[in-house]
């Protein structure tokens, strides 16, 4: 036969679960939180030997900086006219070196505006 229910099962078996660790997890943690520990002194050692690229230059993506974005506005009423004549976006992309979507997006556009 089994007992009955405990009203405090967790306090007897040492299972209580609410209760928060006293101690760290780690038991070398406190080698490190010394900063007078050989193991400290070695940490920091370590970090400031490793070369770190400033975060700036690390960031920057590789590429020509003055990129020419896009279409020049003295160009749109000639692709505007161009598409009127259902030339392809493809070759007006490449004539314009930019991607098949920009032109559709301009066309868009300029069809929301009128």
């Amino acid at each position: 036969m089994f007992p009955g229910p405990k009203r405090n099962p967790g306090n007897d078996r040492g299972t209580d679960r609410n209760r928060r660790a006293t101690t760290t997890l780690s038991p070398i943690l406190y080698l490190f939180q010394l900063p007078t520990s050989t193991l400290s002194r070695k940490l920091q050692k370590v970090l400031s030997e490793m070369a770190v690229p400033p975060v700036g230059e690390a960031q920057q993506r590789p590429g020509p900086r003055d990129i020419p974005y896009g279409i020049p506005e003295e160009e749109w009423p000639v692709v505007l006219a161009r598409v009127g004549n259902h030339e392809s976006y493809c070759a007006m992309a490449k004539d314009y070196q930019v991607s098949r979507e920009t032109i559709r997006r301009f066309v868009q556009a300029s069809q929301k505006a009128s």
